[in-house]
């Protein structure tokens, strides 16, 4: 019998998931069965790899898209029933290098220690840049720290890199592991997003080792920069990520991450409201209910709406322009704020002598910490680094009510939250929320 059991998930990425296939079958490595765990694909996908590879691969397919974690954890079912060694899940759009897989199972050979071993992996588009190397859970900002995000890689990155959790788009996992403690599969509620990193959290609080390492190398497409339709990644990560350190943060901890993941939602309610993008504060809104109420797997209809995400708003006042003078603390600031300045292509000119220039644009961490008096004059506007921006007195208005709104939410809601993370943890249900479906 094989040692390895490797699944890919799909879900209607016939020609990404065709090439993944064929990177695993490249694989100096060959001690292992691969099998492709499809979520009811409607793009022809099943069909292809079945004319294209046939009996190279084994493929599933589930009734209907089930998600990350679902279209996953058919692949993982049937790799546990059939008794290999080690499990790999890769995701559909990953390219591995033909060391990446017999590096993992040598890593895990030589560390019995170790429950999850991952890749290093980087951007398939710039591939000199990481895109990850493990993630942290930070339980001070609550929040996941990647690893070398985006770090062009200068040869001192480590050969190992021990960390709390690892994304499953390139790992592999000690099955013994899974089976002989309260592991168990990846937690399937979750849908998608978190999903992963919850699972191979749970190795790391079991005692097992997480690491990545650098001799199993693959790139990662993981979507595009073009604008996404819809708010289905601003719904499953806020929900995900609130529910995790609701379950997860220590207990002396609570308060202060009630006080923190609050304030993370009041900021993306309130930068949605002020920048007009109501659907997606109306789905962070639902993202938040949802994960206090324990609202679990995929979202109900109406919840996940046309993206309305615009920096139209902007685009339109520099469009009455003709010249600009920008006004940054550091060259990152600056260069940043030129670059989206930049790509609204607007026709306005940026001048190099503030006094030729018909507005100033000074850049700013965060708008929504600003004060009028900064920012004296008419002619000044304030862009931030997440692309907001002031451009009249109503929105320093807006601005000045900021703290105030911010305080009365948490005031208003770190009962309830606190309630319901208690409720959670005990199994039971909050007797501030109460019962609720979706």
């Amino acid at each position: 019998m094989k040692k390895i059991g490797i699944v890919i998930c799909n879900y209607n990425k016939k020609d990404y998931v065709l090439n993944c296939i064929q990177s695993v079958l490249e694989s100096k490595n060959q001690d292992f069965d691969l099998y492709v765990a499809d979520n009811a694909s409607t793009d022809g996908s099943v069909e292809a790899i079945e004319k294209t590879y046939g009996d190279a691969v084994t493929v599933l397919v589930n009734p209907e898209n089930l998600g990350g974690s679902g279209g996953f954890n058919l692949g993982i079912r049937k790799i546990l029933e059939k008794g290999y060694e080690y499990l790999c899940c890769l995701d559909n759009d990953i390219l591995v290098d033909e060391n990446a897989i017999g590096a993992l199972a040598d890593y895990l050979d030589a560390h019995p220690d170790t429950g999850v071993c991952g890749s290093i992996v980087y951007h398939m588009d710039y591939p000199e840049y990481v895109q990850q190397y493990g993630l942290d859970l930070d339980f001070e900002n609550f929040t996941a720290i990647t690893h070398y995000a985006d770090y062009l890689d200068d040869g001192n990155i480590p050969a190992v890199n021990e960390c709390d959790t690892v994304a499953t788009c390139s790992v592999m996992l000690r099955t013994r592991f899974i089976k002989e403690s309260d592991i168990g599969i990846m937690p399937e509620d979750n849908f998608i997003y978190w999903d992963d990193m919850e699972w191979c959290y749970r190795f790391h609080l079991a005692g097992h080792k997480v690491v990545t390492i650098k001799d199993s190398v693959v790139l990662h497409k993981m979507g595009s920069n073009a604008k996404p339709v819809n708010t289905f990644i601003n719904y499953y990560m806020w929900r995900n990520r609130i529910h995790f350190f609701m379950k997860y943060t220590p207990e002396e901890k609570l308060d202060r991450m009630s006080y923190c993941i609050l304030s993370s939602v009041f900021d993306a309610m309130y930068e949605s409201m002020y920048r007009e993008e109501h659907n997606i504060m109306q789905t962070i809104s639902y993202a938040y209910y949802d994960a206090i109420r324990d609202v679990r797997g995929k979202a109900s209809d109406g919840k996940i709406m046309e993206n309305d995400a615009s920096d139209s708003r902007f685009q339109a006042y520099l469009q009455t322009k003709k010249t600009y003078y920008l006004k940054a603390d550091t060259p990152e600031e600056e260069q940043d704020a030129q670059t989206f300045i930049e790509a609204l292509q607007t026709g306005c000119r940026r001048v190099e002598q503030e006094s030729e220039a018909e507005i100033t644009i000074a850049v700013c961490p965060y708008i929504m910490q600003c004060k009028r008096e900064q920012y004296p004059g008419e002619d000044q506007i304030v862009l931030d680094s997440y692309k907001n921006v002031i451009l009249n007195e109503s929105d320093w208005e807006a601005v000045s009510q900021y703290d105030y709104a911010k305080s009365l939410f948490i005031y208003m809601n770190q009962g309830a939250f606190l309630d319901a993370t208690k409720a959670l943890r005990e199994g039971g249900e909050s007797d501030t929320i109460g019962s609720y479906t979706s």
